[in-house]
């Protein structure tokens, strides 16, 4: 599908005119942006060996991690809607292959390093838009690793559960599928029996309970909050 063809896609470049999504279509960078549906868990290596395209994520969410020699894979951090994961690969070549992996069903545009590349040179638009897409993700990667030097196991899990949650309408906050608790102990640089032990003891103090697959915050501001403790 091309993205000139996606009503919603137009709609959000509209709006906002400074993100990446607003380049896809752009016929003077010919970008040659393509769309492609990642489906939930499914995994796509990047490395500057295979030559890897850039993916920009129009509607879903990736999960960005880094294998590691003892077959851990360690978790860095999302990539939302209008950012792009692959930049890195496509800029230097480096040994150190990412791995993402679709935390829901995601729609992405993918883009040729090769293009990338030119319309890097030749836009300050573009390149801007870049920047602006790889500062959002580095901001939200420094956050994450001084939350892990400083806070405690139980600290970090209640922050993560905090960035997760949406808010409801009774004044309550609602993860509507929570991640396993493997997937929450590699985001939190913790071990899978830990977490389970920590929710169960929130379930006990009636800060949290479960919610179909997801769970519900009762008392949020018990939770530890990144920003503001």
């Amino acid at each position: 599908m091309n993205p000139s063809h996606s009503p919603e896609l137009e709609r959000q470049q509209s709006t906002d005119p400074e993100t990446l999504l607003a380049f896809l279509n752009d016929k003077d960078l010919g970008l040659g942006a393509k769309q492609r549906t990642l489906v939930k868990a499914q995994r796509v290596e990047i490395s500057s060996a295979a030559a890897s395209p850039i993916f920009v994520v129009f509607r879903g969410q990736l999960q960005v991690y880094v294998p590691t020699r003892q077959g851990t894979d360690v978790f860095v951090t999302d990539v939302e809607d209008g950012e792009m994961v692959g930049e890195s690969a496509a800029f230097a070549e480096h040994d150190t292959p990412l791995l993402i992996e679709a935390s829901k069903p995601t729609e992405v545009y993918v883009i040729n390093r090769g293009h990338f590349i030119r319309a890097m040179t030749e836009s300050s638009a573009f390149s801007i838009a870049v920047m602006r897409a790889m500062c959002r993700r580095l901001c939200r990667v420094n956050q994450r690793l001084a939350t892990t030097v400083a806070r405690s196991m139980r600290e970090r899990l209640e922050i993560e559960l905090r960035r997760l949650a949406k808010p409801m309408p009774d004044g309550s906050m609602q993860i509507d599928r929570l991640l396993t608790h493997e997937e929450l102990a590699l985001r939190i640089s913790s071990q899978r029996e830990a977490v389970t032990k920590e929710l169960s003891r929130l379930v006990q103090r009636g800060v949290i309970s479960r919610h179909r697959r997801g769970l519900r915050i009762l008392r949020f501001d018990q939770l530890a909050d990144a920003e503001t403790s």
